[in-house]
């Protein structure tokens, strides 16, 4: 078993992601897609770390090689994702505290899930809060002082903001 695999595996299936969203060129599909980037992005924050770098991009975080793994992932089926998902949960590499994270980040709007992730990765490299405001706006002028606040709550709610030292 491919541990990085059963871990995308189970992030998918915990996400309620069908393989037909991941392949679809429509909204669907994007807005899983970006799920998927985030979710396993902040969950490496949270010190899950499924071995993918990312890069700022266009929606935030990304990592070409995590979306290689899912497409192929996708390519081979649901009940295949879902048994996969259940070996890595069975196997222990998958944990009921990754679990709880997840339904968490399910929660959360894919909007939010984007600026949080740029806004981690923009601290970063800047420590001051405003500043790195300033840059994700410049980055995404779509983004709106509503974004902004729930952004800091949800990043302040998972600690993540404290193990960057702001």
């Amino acid at each position: 078993m491919n541990i990085k695999f059963a871990k995308l595996a189970f992030v998918i299936k915990e996400l309620g992601i069908k393989t037909s969203e991941i392949l679809s060129d429509g909204d669907d599909g994007l807005e899983a897609r970006v799920r998927i980037q985030k979710a396993v992005y902040l969950l490496k924050r949270l010190g899950f770390d499924f071995g993918y770098d990312f890069n700022l991009y266009y929606h935030g975080p990304y990592s070409q090689s995590l979306a290689d793994d899912y497409y192929l992932l996708a390519g081979l089926g649901d009940e295949f994702i879902s048994e996969l998902a259940l070996l890595c949960e069975k196997s222990g590499y998958c944990s009921n505290e990754m679990g709880e994270y997840i339904k968490y980040l399910n929660k959360q709007k894919t909007r939010i899930l984007e600026v949080s992730a740029t806004l981690i990765d923009l601290l970063e490299y800047d420590k001051d809060p405003n500043s790195a405001i300033k840059h994700l706006r410049s980055l995404k002028p779509w983004v709106n002082d509503e974004h902004i606040k729930e952004a800091l709550k949800f990043l302040s709610d998972l600690g993540i903001l404290k193990s960057l030292g702001v």
